[in-house]
């Protein structure tokens, strides 16, 4: 799969290379540079020459009753392919897709049959398989493909670079609030009413790239090795049977840019090539 960049390589070259950073131990030199965040953020999660960027994560999911303790419902692991390219007029246009399984923290085992820890109820998780579209202004500022349907409010940018010593961190924030769309009940069966939820949905997404300054400075052709941490704040799943009850879900994922397919972890992999057939050979995206 390929896709038209019309960049120079160098764009990081000494004339032009940036450093934005306020750290304490910053030196003169680090204050003088900026970096462009929009070119920046396409290296971290792109990848060079037209090829597609692969993501592997693993990590943690909590859940959050109002005003009692969290508790670690889930071990994640997942799997990403990113598209990320830079157009003539300098904006940046995002296509992801990604697929990720429920685990049981303790065996590592896929869960297909749960029970709730709150409330003791017998849940079925759905493990997913998501997509992202977004452009990026020059700036920064995300948009979604398409637009934002009626009563949305989506507010996404690409963080300020941070560089101390010799690594680099970019991010992308992404909040969202949502009336949420109506499901029409199935009438042959009664309805379980701790899977109604509240109208408005919300979703925090907060994911950060490192990176080493060394490798930054390298040709814009070269390949940029990153690692990733994502944080999320979000509403329960109608699948956990929570209802009404005011509370949150979290992601706390790790992760790293792969080469190859053939880098993500074999447990992982049986289960894409097991419950999504072809998925790694074509994407869709």
């Amino acid at each position: 799969m390929s896709f038209a960049v019309t960049r120079r390589d160098g764009l990081f070259s000494a004339a032009t290379l940036s450093l934005a950073t306020t750290s304490a131990g910053a030196t003169e030199a680090d204050k003088d540079q900026k970096l462009d965040r929009v070119r920046l953020y396409q290296r971290a999660r792109g990848a060079p020459n037209g090829q597609m960027a692969m993501h592997w994560y693993t990590g943690r999911y909590w859940g959050k009753r109002a005003m009692q303790a969290a508790i670690q419902f889930f071990r994640v692991d997942g799997f990403s392919f990113n598209k990320m390219v830079l157009n003539a007029d300098g904006t940046l246009s995002q296509d992801m897709i990604e697929v990720g399984f429920w685990l049981d923290p303790g065996t590592g085992l896929v869960l297909d049959d749960w029970t709730n820890p709150y409330n003791g109820l017998s849940c079925r998780p759905q493990h997913y398989k998501s997509s992202q579209s977004l452009r990026f202004s020059t700036d920064g500022r995300a948009e979604r493909s398409g637009g934002t349907p009626p009563g949305m409010k989506f507010a996404g940018k690409i963080t300020e670079p941070v560089v101390q010593g010799d690594t680099v961190w970019i991010g992308e924030d992404l909040i969202v609030e949502a009336i949420r769309p109506p499901v029409e009940p199935d009438i042959t069966k009664p309805v379980d009413p701790s899977t109604l939820l509240p109208p408005i949905m919300t979703a925090t997404s907060l994911v950060t790239y490192t990176m080493r300054l060394a490798d930054v400075q390298k040709s814009e052709s070269t390949w940029l090795p990153a690692t990733m941490n994502y944080q999320t704040m979000g509403n329960w799943y109608p699948w956990m049977r929570m209802g009404y009850e005011t509370g949150q879900c979290m992601f706390q994922l790790t992760g790293k840019k792969l080469k190859s397919v053939d880098e993500i972890p074999a447990s992982l992999r049986g289960l894409i090539d097991q419950r999504h057939p072809g998925f790694l050979k074509d994407p869709g995206i």
